[in-house]
């Protein structure tokens, strides 16, 4: 029975979480981009664009980061935690950013499955001027899955291994006059691969989206967003500034169709973030985030005072 109960939680587990950027979950825990149905392409900058657009580092200036809590679909036996931080280079240089997530499934104090992404991402400003700009950006990764241990047998259990690969994201992103913004991202390009016999690729995907921004704290995006293994998905979203310190989000997906809505706390240089995604079939997914924005770069900050 033990043995039943643990095989239909990891099928769940792999089911629920189809296609994305690790190995298995379909959403990247960046609460700002879930409460936007995830037309962020344009729009990722800082911290969110290692892991979304790199191309957003070259757009990004100071200091920033995030630590971020998803659950998916309100499942107890799967969480996915990311931390991530960003800074801006000296000379010109863009910037340079840090990402790790990971998701696990762990039923009964046992881990049936453990991912591990950590990205180095850099981003380049090529050209701007008073109306346009245009920005380039790549994130090198290191993606891990392990599969734990089985479950007791006669002769005990046994490793069922791990595989540890490389990954690379590009992306570029161009503002066109003051208001219009183009971005477009490609998910593991390299098209790595798990497995010692039987191979299996890692998701792929490429966006391309657009930002608009007809009023000064108004945001509207729209993406296209093709999953190489699972179809395609087309995404809208928008973020309206309601007072200085609040900002309220909401967004739609297709394939399926999942409708979502979060807010954005802003106080001082602290970012507060929450996303709810409401599935039409499963349980809702949180995501909840908290971290800072500095308008210095690392290095001005840790310059002593003359």
């Amino acid at each position: 029975m033990k043995r039943l109960t643990i095989l239909a939680y990891a099928l769940c587990a792999l089911t629920l979480s189809a296609s994305a950027q690790l190995v298995s979950n379909p959403h990247l825990p960046i609460a700002a981009a879930q409460g936007m149905g995830g037309a962020y392409t344009a729009v990722a900058r800082g911290s969110d664009a290692v892991m979304w657009n790199p191309a957003g580092l070259g757009l990004s200036n100071g200091t920033g980061g995030r630590f971020a809590y998803h659950q998916p679909y309100s499942t107890s036996f799967l969480s996915h935690l990311s931390a991530s931080g960003c800074t801006r280079l000296p000379r010109k240089a863009g910037s340079v950013g840090i990402a790790i997530q990971n998701l696990s499934t762990r039923l009964g104090g046992e881990t049936l499955s453990n991912e591990t992404e950590v990205a180095v991402a850099h981003g380049l400003l090529l050209q701007e001027d008073i109306h346009s700009s245009l920005s380039v950006g790549y994130a090198l990764k290191l993606i891990s899955w392990g599969l734990g241990e089985s479950v007791e047998g006669p002769s005990g259990s046994y490793d069922l291994g791990s595989a540890t690969v490389f990954g690379l994201d590009v992306g570029a992103t161009a503002k066109l006059w003051d208001r219009f913004y183009l971005a477009g991202a490609f998910h593991n390009f390299n098209h790595p691969q798990v497995g010692e016999y039987l191979k299996r690729d890692l998701p792929r995907s490429m966006s391309a989206g657009v930002m608009y921004e007809p009023y000064y704290g108004v945001r509207t995006s729209f993406d296209i967003e093709r999953r190489l293994e699972a179809g395609t998905v087309f995404k809208a979203g928008g973020d309206l500034q309601v007072v200085k310190p609040f900002h309220i989000r909401v967004g739609v997906m297709t394939n399926p169709n999942i409708f979502t809505a979060g807010f954005g706390l802003f106080y001082r240089d602290l970012v507060v973030d929450y996303a709810l995604l409401y599935h039409p079939i499963l349980a809702p997914s949180h995501t909840f985030s908290v971290g800072f924005d500095v308008a210095k770069s690392l290095g001005q900050i840790w310059k002593p005072e003359s």
